[in-house]
């Protein structure tokens, strides 16, 4: 996704807590190393997209919204689309 009005948003401190957690636990689980960057990347920019939500909050439908947003919006493929899910999936089984 090319740089736009999602990375410009600032992250809230809960969100970077959110962020701290995710990459804690995807080192200790021995995920690579391209993975963990991936999926912190990812969530980085869908908890500035929701930065207005305290993450807890964030549920299927936000994620949704989110996808639908950046395939219309943004352009994006099914290859961003998938990556925006894995991230999420782990997110929500953590």
């Amino acid at each position: 996704m090319q740089k736009n009005e999602i990375g410009k948003k600032p992250l809230s401190a809960d969100a970077q807590e959110w962020i701290e957690k995710m990459h804690r636990t995807m080192t200790i689980k021995e995920y690579g190393a391209g993975s963990v960057k991936s999926y912190v990347n990812e969530m980085t920019l869908l908890f500035k997209h929701c930065n207005h939500l305290p993450v807890s909050s964030i549920r299927q439908e936000t994620i949704e919204d989110y996808l639908l947003y950046i395939k219309e919006v943004h352009k994006v493929g099914r290859a961003k689309c998938r990556s925006v899910a894995q991230a999420c999936s782990f997110f929500l089984s953590g």
